[in-house]
């Protein structure tokens, strides 16, 4: 693992720490925390692929097998806030994109 992806992926907070007296809540609280912060890192390493990488940025069919993603799930999965905090997070700026290719 590269480190600029190792601190996109630093980036992402983790989730709050949930209690409760109710076991299935506390644990379906958790799960939910834990998807959260794996559907923000998706999105954090899908605009780190297509916006941060240069001379060739992944292709939008590359993320999307990755990612499990169809291409036009990944297409909008993530967005300016992303990219901005992915921007932050390495101190790399966003290479424009000379096309939409898949």
């Amino acid at each position: 693992m590269t480190a600029d992806v190792k601190t996109v992926l630093a980036a992402v907070p983790n989730p709050p720490v949930v209690s409760s007296s109710d076991a299935v809540l506390a644990a379906l609280a958790d799960a939910h925390g834990r998807r959260m912060r794996a559907e923000e890192e998706i999105r954090l390493l899908l605009a780190y692929g297509r916006q941060f990488v240069y001379p060739h940025p992944y292709t939008f069919g590359e993320l999307a097998s990755a990612a499990g993603m169809s291409v036009s799930g990944v297409r909008t999965a993530y967005g300016q806030q992303d990219v901005d905090k992915v921007a932050a997070a390495t101190g790399l700026e966003p290479v424009p994109s000379d096309g939409e290719e898949s």
